[in-house]
């Protein structure tokens, strides 16, 4: 989820393709959508106990690693030296979500499949993104980071940080985490395909960018989030003031956003309260809406940031009267 304004701003695409002999008197079993490869690899490397230096994990892991390597590299692992820093100082962490959660993301594959068919038909993307353009469904990655990233996307992919996701978690949160992660990042992955960039940087279009995909996740799985919980509990009981400052920030022009994303929320509170108020637009302009899919394909495009907000009317739920 973090970064993504720095995604949008300088995406590189990279893409393969591979063509294989059909197969003869056998069943040809569909790729996995799922693709744990790159935490396999890692698990590995750590076993016999002995945590991998630089070297190791920068050729055995890094320069070995699949497309969702690739993605999570920039501004994440970083490199083998960064990646092998952080090993060292948290390995317990890396060992728990290698023995507990790995095995749990190993049993989604259908659940997987089935979270990225219904954001597909959710957002009726078919009808947005010309055939063959990009992958759809669009396939998720399982990767071990640097600590610092729970989850990012491409156009052609979606990448979770199995070790970040995995903290203070049991197997059946993990699941639950992983399958709101799927339909959040996917969702970015749809962003990516369909924007052209008018949107912008400002602070109003990340706040709706990363709270569309939130939205997008509840409205998927039909469910609260988990990851949400504790930012819907703060926003809930301190919306209008939290709406005041948001929108002044706004209003100035304001284009550091690490007081409502990405980090530590403004004086202590909780982290990443811009994801919350910008689903709340979303909730706003969505319930608004007669052409509830029109509704959904405008703000996945984002053409005009300004006008959803006020189109939603969110705005004038905190006007004096």
């Amino acid at each position: 989820m973090r970064g993504w304004a720095v995604w949008l701003a300088g995406l590189a695409i990279a893409s393969g393709c591979a063509s294989h002999a059909p197969q003869t008197g056998a069943e040809v079993e569909a790729a996995p959508i799922l693709i744990l490869d790159d935490a396999e690899r890692f698990a590995a490397l750590l076993e016999g106990g002995i945590l991998p230096d630089a070297d190791v994990l920068q050729a055995d892991y890094i320069d070995k690693g699949t497309r969702g390597i690739e993605i999570f590299t920039p501004y994440r692992i970083e490199d083998g030296v960064n990646l092998a820093a952080n090993l060292a100082a948290e390995p317990e962490r890396y060992r728990r979500a290698i023995e507990v959660c790995l095995p749990a993301a190993r049993e989604m594959q259908a659940q997987t499949s089935a979270t990225l068919e219904g954001v597909s038909e959710l957002l009726d993307v078919a009808t947005l993104v010309p055939d063959g353009a990009y992958p759809n469904p669009v396939p998720a990655y399982i990767v071990f980071g640097a600590g610092n990233s729970g989850g990012t996307a491409a156009p052609d992919g979606l990448v979770m940080g199995l070790e970040v996701l995995c903290d203070g978690r049991d197997a059946a949160e993990i699941r639950q985490v992983l399958e709101e992660f799927v339909a959040h990042e996917v969702t970015h992955s749809y962003q990516g395909q369909v924007r052209d960039g008018s949107e912008g940087q400002g602070l109003l279009s990340i706040v709706l960018t990363e709270g569309f995909a939130d939205f997008v996740m509840e409205l998927s799985l039909g469910r609260p989030s988990l990851t949400d919980a504790e930012r819907a509990a703060y926003g809930l009981a301190h919306e209008p003031q939290l709406w005041a400052e948001l929108k002044a920030d706004i209003d100035a022009g304001v284009m550091d956003n690490a007081d409502w994303l990405y980090g530590q929320g403004r004086g202590g509170r909780v982290n990443d309260l811009g994801y919350w108020i910008g689903k709340r637009i979303c909730e706003a302009y969505y319930a608004q809406a007669d052409d509830k899919t029109a509704a959904l394909q405008t703000l996945l495009k984002l053409d005009d940031p300004a006008a959803i907000l006020a189109a939603s009317g969110y705005a004038g739920r905190f006007a004096p009267d």
